[in-house]
């Protein structure tokens, strides 16, 4: 059944503009219970904005969490927990890998409930580790197999299309020093930010990196301590400093690279009509299965759809045929643009020219058969002959 949500949209007459940062918004605590660091969680999740979107689909907006509470205890210690578990068992969009993959198949652990007889918080491991660690949400940890390293990737979730977030936070539990850290990589393999934890022994830890300027996170490294859980590894002693995980929390995965027609950021196209006699969109997102209507434009003029602001989302826009101008509403900022490229006559045939990431405005005039293209990574434009009297671009072949 699909879900019907109404969402009016209304041309803003004039260019619109909005003041982002450029840094990541970084939210730190540390304490000795879960109370001293619940503020610095609950900011976090409102910088990635929207609701707990759970498990499966895909949605434009929201984030994801992880507590491990739920995994079953033939997941869960003295059993491995699979590397691809919250991207197949329960889709969530991640997938974790360890530096050190003894074993094979980047195992990882969850530890035990107390109804299954075996003991809590890793104490299975060394019985010192119960006393250590504390939960944030009850009752499991989580941490690799066999290492103190995690890296974690993510895709759509339930799918193996790649994809990256807004941002990712974690909680930590007995950090004692500067070792244990995250580290934030954007899609092409770049660092963009990375920070130690606060110190909180026996305690719990929280930071949550987000990034509100266009920057996404394609994979994370965590670093826990300076050794790995193992019986004699004992926190504190010549030296050694264990560290266990508790809450994941982390943006919508999105795909990595743009799908025309894709306006939810799933990776796949969705089905989109617009209504002229309305001036209405209607999308069917295929991630969630639910229906968008945005009113937009107004009577005569002509759908355009492209990313333009770069965000792996298709935007939804129009072109004026009576004036050549555009009205682009950016699904990254949720603010409308206007602009005049074009004149009276022209085809609308938007498209990545420059190969920057993002759609250019660009018209097919068919007088002349010429292109003018608006690149978007530097604001210029140019033009080419192509085409001759009678022709239709590609792009606007059904375009008035």
């Amino acid at each position: 059944m699909k879900i019907i949500s109404m969402i009016i949209r209304l041309s803003l007459f004039g260019a619109v503009s909005l003041t982002v940062s450029a840094s990541p918004v970084l939210r730190v605590a540390a304490g000795a219970n879960a109370a001293a660091i619940q503020a610095a969680v609950d900011q976090f999740r409102t910088d990635l904005g929207g609701p707990n979107n759970g498990v499966g689909g895909s949605f434009p907006t929201g984030r994801r969490e992880i507590n491990w509470d739920g995994v079953a205890d033939s997941f869960s210690e003295p059993n491995a927990l699979p590397y691809n578990f919250f991207n197949a068992n329960s889709p969530r969009g991640v997938v974790f890998h360890s530096i050190a993959n003894i074993g094979g198949n980047h195992q990882f652990r969850v530890s035990a409930s107390a109804a299954s007889g075996t003991a809590v918080r890793f104490g299975n491991i060394d019985a010192s580790y119960a006393t250590i660690f504390q939960t944030f949400s009850s009752e499991k940890l989580f941490q690799a197999r066999f290492s103190n390293e995690i890296e974690i990737l993510f895709f759509v979730p339930g799918t193996n299309i790649p994809a990256t977030v807004s941002g990712f936070g974690a909680v930590f539990c007995d950090v004692d020093s500067s070792n244990t850290f995250i580290e934030y990589y954007d899609p092409t393999g770049n660092k963009i930010s990375g920070n130690s934890l606060n110190v909180a022994n026996n305690g719990l830890s929280f930071l949550g990196t987000s990034f509100n300027a266009g920057e996404r996170v394609a994979k994370v490294i965590i670093r826990l301590g300076n050794a790995n859980l193992q019986s004699g590894n004992i926190d504190g002693t010549n030296g050694t400093d264990v560290v266990a995980l508790d809450d994941f929390i982390y943006g919508e995965p999105r795909a990595m690279d743009y799908h025309a027609g894709d306006f939810d950021g799933d990776g796949f196209a969705d089905a989109a009509v617009f209504r002229p006699s309305t001036h209405n969109y209607f999308i069917l997102n295929s991630g969630s299965n639910t229906v968008d209507i945005f009113t937009f434009g107004a009577p005569g003029d002509v759908p355009v759809a492209g990313d333009f602001d770069g965000d792996r989302r298709a935007d939804i826009g129009i072109f004026r045929p009576s004036d050549g101008s555009w009205w682009i509403y950016r699904s990254g900022s949720g603010v409308t643009v206007a602009l005049s490229f074009g004149q009276s006559g022209d085809k609308p045939v938007p498209g990545d020219f420059d190969k920057d990431g993002k759609t250019d405005v660009a018209v097919w005039r068919p007088s002349t058969g010429t292109y003018f293209v608006l690149r978007s990574s530097d604001g210029s434009f140019f033009s080419f002959p192509f085409g001759a009297s009678g022709d239709l671009p590609v792009g606007a072949a059904l375009a008035p």
